[in-house]
């Protein structure tokens, strides 16, 4: 059974699935969603003015310790990994931990480190747009060169003057920094894939898009965002823009003064009004002149929150706004890590006027394995099922990043051990297939040979007596010819037997004939019989509806047919001769054509006003 390893690297986690099956009918046999180290909400300090930067570090008390060491004259700091470093460490120890094969796995490329464009080509054809759509491309990315990029795209809609497409343009330079971390984890891809489009790809093989062929999919990131709209459950508009769950975490420990895990979880905690409070609340009641601190932080979380959808609800418009379709959206599905907040569905329903829908792909999903959390699990496993179900050969966009420079440096690598043990296998089974064959071959051609001596016997003999019986040579000259056509003229191969054969046959066909016995002549048929059946087919009627006048004029039947001439003085009485032969039993079961057992031919005027007519009668051959 097929085996593929689907694996997403999002900001925060790091999801790996394990699918087996094929492009149709596949299980999720194993999931892991690893946290990556350090990856939660921290102080940016990119955008600090110089002075403001320095104050962070500058304002040190140094001060002295009981070895009389100054903090500043303390051992140098030890080495801090990388996030990059983080991220292979991760993933070498899912794929170590779970013994998953380092070869078939497909990897996810985020969606917000890439240009989305929307174009217009003037052809249908989808060779014809792949030789130009580059070209193109080039005069609406204004940001980077043509060659620093990797363009794909997807057509979503044709127009009277050609074809709308969707491109797609991932930077080179990141696209490396993300293959060069699965490869220091000794994990190379053997295809890597758009978030966006492999979370489209699980969508439509897990059957979402069948109940909901006109929808938005909102899948809400730590750091980024992805909107698709489906238009009969094909996509119109892919966008990702940078605003995620981690931004809400972040504001909400500022706030509230605590730690970045401390403002993850109050963030995300159901606080009973979630993000609808009734008017009633938002106002003091009476005689209360303060609020309890437990009550301000719930106003502050609230406040952020609802910030925090206004925000996603003005980026989905905005990318929503330039969107022209024949139908409309009936419903929004929901899906990643910003999906689980609290009151988020509820908001947005207010927010679009749509339905939200809370997606959980395990749900939709033939799974064994549904990991530690499987409701978090749900909502962001969908780009990793869509990767693996890349490698099992479901790919319905067709976007592939590993093109030119970046495609599999070690392909020989991956498959050698593979490919070693399949062609060690494959000698093995020859060997024994040979070895088989050739045993059976000797058996077979001993067992031809004996026959072959049998046969020519018996050839030999029949020969002889016919040489003598019936050409009246002599013994020595029947022995000699009989003899010399056994050596000169029969083959020595496959094929003698079956010239003994024949020429056995050929001689025993002579006899019969000259003898008389041959029992394979076929008998004609009479012809008076076919005489009666014609005059007993015509007397099935009285005589008077074949007219006054009526006369055969000339009956001829032969062994394959036979051919009638008819005179009447009204030519109706024609079509009554061929419907009384053709319900004849006798010429229905000899006629060659059931469909047509009487073939009228032309007509001709006679002297007298009289008419003539034909009628052919075929027989088949018995």
């Amino acid at each position: 059974m097929a085996r593929a390893i689907g694996l997403d690297i999002g900001a925060r986690f790091i999801k790996v699935v394990e699918i087996v099956g094929g492009p149709r009918s596949f299980k999720v046999q194993r999931v892991a969603v690893r946290e990556i180290p350090g990856s939660g909400p921290k102080a940016d300090t990119s955008e600090l003015a110089p002075a403001e930067a320095a104050a962070l570090t500058d304002d040190i008390v140094i001060e002295e310790d009981e070895s009389g060491l100054t903090t500043g004259e303390q051992e140098p700091a030890v080495h801090e990994p990388s996030r990059e470093e983080h991220i292979s460490e991760v993933i070498a120890e899912v794929f170590q931990t779970l013994s998953l094969p380092r070869e078939d796995v497909c990897a996810s490329f985020e969606s917000d480190a890439t240009v989305f464009r929307e174009i217009m080509v003037p052809f249908f054809e989808e060779d014809q747009i792949r030789k130009v759509v580059r070209f193109e491309a080039e005069n609406h990315l204004h940001s980077y060169a043509i060659d620093d990029v990797i363009v794909n795209w997807i057509k979503t809609g044709e127009t009277k003057d050609g074809s709308r497409l969707t491109i797609f343009a991932s930077p080179k330079d990141q696209l490396a920094q993300h293959i060069a971390m699965t490869r220091r984890a000794r994990v190379d891809p053997a295809s890597v894939d758009l978030d966006a489009t492999a979370l489209y790809t699980a969508l439509e093989a897990s059957g979402v898009f069948e109940a909901n062929p006109d929808c938005i999919v909102i899948e809400v990131g730590a750091h980024s965002t992805t909107l698709m709209l489906l238009v009969d459950g094909r996509p119109r508009v892919v966008r990702a823009f940078r605003l995620g769950v981690g931004s809400l975490e972040k504001e909400v420990g500022d706030a509230l003064g605590v730690s970045a895990d401390e403002g993850r979880e109050r963030a995300t905690r159901s606080s009973g009004d979630d993000l609808f409070v009734p008017a009633s609340e938002l106002e003091p009641a009476a005689g209360e002149t303060e609020k309890s601190l437990a009550q301000l932080e719930k106003d502050v979380v609230v406040d952020r929150r609802k910030d925090f959808v206004t925000k996603l609800h003005r980026e989905s418009i905005r990318s929503l706004a330039s969107v022209t379709s024949e139908s409309t959206p009936d419903k929004i599905l929901l899906l990643g890590g910003g999906s689980l907040l609290p009151g988020v569905d509820e908001s947005l329903t207010e927010r679009f006027g749509l339905p939200v829908e809370r997606l959980n792909l395990l749900e939709h999903l033939d799974c064994k394995d549904e990991g530690s959390d499987p409701a978090y699990t749900g909502a962001v496993i969908g780009p990793a099922v869509g990767c693996g179900l890349r490698m099992l050969g479901r790919n319905p966009l067709g976007v592939e990043l590993l093109q030119e420079e970046f495609a599999p440096r070690n392909v020989f690598e991956v498959v050698r051990t593979t490919l070693a043990t399949a062609i060690t296998l494959l000698f093995l089974v020859l060997g024994i297939w040979t070895f088989s064959i050739k045993e059976q071959l000797k058996a077979e051609r001993v067992k031809y040979n004996d026959k072959a001596a049998v046969m020519e016997l018996m050839t030999y003999k029949a020969e002889l007596a016919y040489q003598q019986g019936i050409e009246n040579k002599t013994k020595d000259v029947a022995d000699k010819t009989t003899k010399h056509w056994l050596r000169k003229q029969l083959p020595r191969d496959h094929t003698r037997i079956i010239k003994m054969r024949n020429r056995l046959i050929q001689r025993h066909r002579f006899l019969q004939s000259e003898l008389g016995l041959r029992s394979d002549i076929p008998q004609l048929p009479s012809a008076v019989k076919a005489m009666f059946e014609v005059y007993k087919a015509l007397s099935q009627v009285p005589r008077e509806r074949l007219g006054s006048y009526f006369q055969i004029n000339e009956l001829t039947v032969q062994e394959r047919r036979a051919s009638i001439y008819v005179v009447v003085e009204d030519r109706r009485v024609f079509d009554e001769v061929r419907k009384l032969l053709g319900r004849s039993a006798y010429f229905k079961e000899r006629a060659f054509d059931q469909t047509k057992v009487v073939e009228p031919g032309a007509e001709s005027l006679l002297p007298g006003g009289y008419k003539r007519q034909i009628f052919t009668l075929k027989f088949r051959e018995d």
